[in-house]
């Protein structure tokens, strides 16, 4: 049976994902992700820091090594809006290259939103109506449109969670002109897609990322119903976490559930 890995080199964490096409549809056999905030340098300096590089390449041995294991036949390997940004990419390019042999593609926001898109149709029913798809990164966000499975609209705006955390994030709990020029900034990103996403009338919002499914644990633990599905979260409630974690110290986020004590360092500017 044909063996695929793919590798997402992103600005706060790194994936491993290995699947076996089975009978038509490919069944995952591996899953691996580690946190090595790559992009975290990139937003402050414009250069990654060796840090940062060393600890990616570290993991992506890891990765080259499950691949193998697992008799990958093909292995895609693609970096996102830190690389895209970095001015010394081209030295990380060439250290993976010489540790795992793997060529890096740095792809567009607009390919990245395409693959998002490919992925999320081919595992979910999403073909009957308008949806609008929200990948939050670390460095940037990709809103996307869909119509019966079609891509209409798409955009990748500077609103990772990392990238807002370093540009505007700087006391703990964050300060009250702090939040509001974050949120300025956001109103006027999503703007540039907001009379297209208003006239679209999504049905359904659908949002990725590790951020996204941590405050969607978060809002389950402390605002579910028992009506709710287990994967569904309401306009409400993601105001009222939004709202709530401004308020509370690093180390009370970290308490809150499916937080975690990483992304807790963050999670306020992706909320």
């Amino acid at each position: 049976m044909p063996t695929f890995a793919a590798v997402d080199i992103g600005s706060n964490s790194v994936r491993l994902k290995i699947s076996r096409l089975a009978s038509h549809h490919l069944v995952e056999i591996h899953e691996d992700r580690e946190v090595t905030r790559l992009g975290e340098s990139v937003f402050s300096s414009g250069f990654l820091s060796p840090e940062a590089i060393a600890l990616t390449v570290k993991v992506l041995r890891r990765f080259h090594r499950a691949a193998q294991k697992a008799g990958a036949d093909t292995v895609r390997v693609v970096a996102t809006s830190a690389l895209r940004d970095a001015r010394n990419s081209r030295a990380f390019l060439e250290w993976v290259r010489s540790a795992t042999g793997w060529r890096v593609e740095i792809i567009s926001g607009v390919e990245e939103a395409r693959l998002i898109h490919l992925g999320l149709t081919s595992t979910m029913r999403v073909n009957s109506s308008s949806v609008l798809m929200i990948d939050l990164g670390g460095g940037s966000c990709e809103l996307t449109i869909s119509n019966k499975g079609h891509i209409r609209e798409t955009v990748s705006l500077p609103l990772g969670a990392v990238r807002l955390t370093n540009d505007f994030l700087h006391h703990d709990p964050p300060r009250k002109p702090e939040l509001r020029q974050l949120r300025s900034l956001i109103r006027r990103e999503v703007g540039r897609i907001a009379q297209r996403i208003i006239k679209a009338r999504p049905r359904i919002v659908i949002a990725t990322s590790g951020t996204a499914e941590a405050l969607s644990v978060a809002a389950h633990s402390l605002y579910r119903t028992k009506s709710q599905r287990a994967n569904a979260v309401t306009r409400l409630q993601m105001h009222r976490i939004a709202k709530m974690l401004p308020r509370l110290s690093l180390e009370q986020r970290r308490k809150v559930p499916g937080i975690g004590v990483r992304r807790a360092e963050i999670v306020i500017a992706g909320a």
